[in-house]
């Protein structure tokens, strides 16, 4: 779905060809193993999610049922399979504590018509908005909570009252002389088969075995101590509107929006790595919302509990060769013959062998690796994570997500409001050059104060601040600056500032530095003559090393990779031709890195015509350039104002020799008399080096190979826009609008 469109029609109408398929006989092997493999998985997890949910394990079974069918037949990422999750477990134990089943059933009905209306208005984008450290963290402390809280049905005693994991911690020091070390041994080799059976047979789906070979255990050895699931239904029951309940309305709606926003975020991320695995289409985030919007709506009907899109099932079903939604759904009618056939068999499953299932859940959960990578590469990152996890553990769910997040967006206002400092002051003109990178603002101003300790002692002298790399000023920067400006004049020392963005010149207004833009303003540093006279520098050689220093600094953290490339070779993609007017400066008007244009610069952007005993440097340069190199491009640029085109009108040129003989070459090419304007003349001279070009023989092979393209460029400096010849309409076109297009047709 496009930004600006709206589901309302649910997405059925580009959902039909896909509802086709489920009635194709393509590729209905692969669905049917990979459904039978992923419900293998399902009936399990499904059990112990419910467990830990704190409702009935036969809801599961019935949750699972019923979101994998509509999940699947409405869902906008093909091969998800979805139902209940465990990361969503503990939250929905908190509600079942606090208000009882059938408002979790309300509450899951509530926030599937919120999943619905997000897709339906394309709100699925959002949820990218979540840093990934606050999902892992989430994850890892939902991991610990899950192991600490089924520690009582790991130990055959009966869960406390409150699911927290205080309570349960100090419920397990009561009871611990009345721990079962049967259930300890079943929930250890329920772990040790779902680890160890996949070193035996990787393709063999590990948890249902474990939970089998665990009952057998039990009934072989009638181990009658061990608390078993007990009676499940045998068969759906019939859907209804759920029940009104006590709960009041503020938190009916506070919990249906964060089991919104969590099973959204959940099922977003499932999907993003099923787009990973499968590497085919990629999911549409909205259509997977009114998918779960739905879901969780018939769920609610069936008496269930909430359901995600789950990574676990859905890259097994992946993994298990699944094409088309089909398999989802076989998954499901799967899961409802076994409560069909087998319900007794699975009343007979004992708890702790749930408890395993869990812990294992729970292990991978709780991935400790992540967090020392990130450690290792990102220590803010890793912040982000700790503050989630431990919140979450200590507080509650939503207070970690809202901590990591705040804590993610003060490290992104840092970040951005971090400034970078650049002093240099030279002995070849006694100026203190500032440049400031990055952002002034109120949390930056302390660099403003640290500059004025430093200046302490610098009477008489001339300071020179360049602002032309601030990103964001606020008025507490402006006022800083302003402040330093009379600082520095109360002592003598003259204050100039260049490069301030015209966006922030209005600040100065507003905190009194007027004066600075009308008389302190520097556009460049040649201006130091006017402003202070006889003291202005006689040599801007100090300029040159303040901007080296900066560059030394700066490409310490900038691309190590690319200065790796280029200093072991050149491959320049382009020979750019250009005049060698200062005003022009190839690599910054086309952001260009190091190592991608091969330039030729020269008075008048020309190339003389190609003559096979003349020595150029010109025509030296583009043989190298096109013998060495895999130039596919020339661009040839001209520009306003061009003193080699007001030189070609002048008729008294009094310059050395040398000079006259080249814009002699230049003008005879040029009908100077009839085209009085400078700008003319110079787009006039663009067009005619781009047909002294093709006089090259090295040139021509290229054009004829179809391996090389020519374009001619105009700049104009005020409207800091590039203009490129096209020679259908015999005219030069803005680029900013028009396609690029190629001369050698021409």
């Amino acid at each position: 779905m496009r930004l600006g469109e709206l589901n309302y029609d649910l997405g059925i109408s580009r959902l039909i060809p896909a509802w086709k398929n489920l009635f194709s006989k393509d590729y209905l092997m692969p669905d049917l193993l990979s459904g039978i493999t992923v419900a293998f998985i399902a009936i399990p997890l499904s059990l112990a999610i419910a467990l830990a949910s704190g409702v009935s394990p036969g809801l599961g079974l019935i949750t699972a049922i019923i979101a994998g069918i509509v999940c699947a037949l409405f869902g906008g990422t093909t091969l998800a399979v979805s139902g209940p999750a465990a990361a969503m477990s503990i939250l929905i134990a908190d509600i079942v504590e606090k208000f009882g089943v059938q408002s979790l059933i309300l509450i899951c009905g509530l926030a599937g018509l919120m999943q619905l209306g997000s897709g339906i208005l394309g709100l699925g984008r959002f949820g990218r908005y979540v840093p990934l450290p606050v999902i892992s963290g989430f994850t890892a402390g939902i991991g610990v909570i899950i192991l600490i809280g089924q520690l009582p049905r790991a130990f055959g005693i009966a869960p406390p009252p409150e699911s927290d994991i205080f309570s349960v911690l100090t419920h397990l020091k009561e009871y611990l002389h009345a721990i079962n070390g049967t259930c300890i041994f079943l929930v250890a080799l329920t772990i040790g088969v779902i680890h160890g059976l996949p070193k035996l047979f990787p393709r063999i789906p590990a948890i249902l075995p474990a939970v089998i070979i665990t009952s057998l255990v039990v009934y072989a050895f009638d181990l009658s101590d061990v608390p078993l699931i007990g009676g499940i239904p045998n068969t759906l029951p019939l859907p209804h509107f759920p029940q009104s309940t006590s709960i009041p309305l503020q938190d009916l709606f506070f919990n249906a929006v964060i089991i919104y926003l969590l099973a959204s975020l959940e099922t977003l991320l499932s999907s993003s790595a099923v787009d990973k695995l499968a590497k085919g289409e990629k999911h549409d985030a909205d259509q997977e919302l009114i998918g779960q919007g739905m879901g969780n709506i018939a769920v609610s009907l069936f008496g269930g509990i909430p359901v995600t899109g789950v990574i676990a099932r859905s890259a097994t079903n992946v993994r298990a060769g699944a094409k088309t939604r089909r398999s989802s759904i076989i998954h499901s009618l799967i899961i409802l013959l076994t409560i069909f056939f087998a319900a007794p068999l699975i009343g007979a499953i004992p708890i702790a062998a749930l408890a395993g299932v869990l812990f294992s859940v729970a292990f991978s959960m709780i991935n400790y690796k992540e967090f020392y990578d990130l450690w290792k590469t990102t220590r803010p990152e890793a912040v982000i994570y700790a503050v989630t996890f431990v919140t979450i553990i200590f507080v509650d769910l939503l207070a970690g997500v809202q901590a990591g997040i705040i804590v993610s967006c003060l490290i992104v206002l840092l970040r951005a409001t971090k400034t970078h400092l650049h002093i240099t002051s030279s002995s070849q003109d006694g100026i203190v050059r500032l440049t400031l990178v990055g952002a002034l603002t109120f949390l930056s101003t302390a660099k403003i104060a640290d500059i004025q300790k430093q200046l302490n002692g610098k009477n008489g002298q001339t300071i020179l601040m360049d602002l032309s790399n601030i990103r964001n000023l606020d008025l507490s920067g402006a006022s800083a600056i302003t402040d330093l400006f009379h600082y520095c004049r109360a002592r003598n020392i003259n204050f100039f500032i260049k490069g301030l963005p015209r966006r922030f010149e209005s600040l100065f207004g507003l905190c009194g530095g007027a004066a600075i833009l009308d008389d302190w303003y520097l556009v460049s540093e040649h201006e130091l003559r006017n402003k202070i006279g006889e003291h202005a520098p006689k040599s801007s050689y100090g300029r040159l090393v303040h901007g080296f220093r900066r560059f030394h600094v700066q490409s310490q953290h900038d691309d190590k990779r690319l200065f790796e490339y280029i200093n072991k070779k050149q491959d320049p993609h382009t020979l750019f031709i250009a005049c060698s007017d200062s005003r022009i400066i190839p690599s910054l008007i086309t952001s260009t890195d190091p190592g991608e244009l091969f330039i030729i610069r020269n008075v008048g952007n020309y190339i003389p015509h190609y003559q096979p005993q003349a020595q150029h440097s010109e025509a030296a340069a583009i043989e190298f350039a096109l013998g060495n190199f895999h130039i596919t491009d020339i661009v040839i640029c001209g520009h306003a104002n061009c003193g080699a085109m007001k030189a070609c009108q002048s008729d008294n040129i009094e310059s050395p020799s040398q000079l006259t003989a080249w814009i002699n070459m230049i003008r005879a090419q040029l009908n100077v008399d009839k085209t009085p304007d400078v700008n003319d003349l110079a787009r006039m001279n663009v067009v005619n080096q781009v047909n002294n070009l093709k006089l090259y023989p090295i040139v021509q092979e290229k054009l004829s190979s179809d391996n090389l393209k020519i374009h001619a460029w105009f700049y104009d400096f005020e409207q800091h826009l590039i203009y490129e010849w096209d020679h259908q309409v015999m005219d030069f076109k803005s680029m900013a609008a028009e396609p690029i297009l190629d001369l050698a047709q021409a």
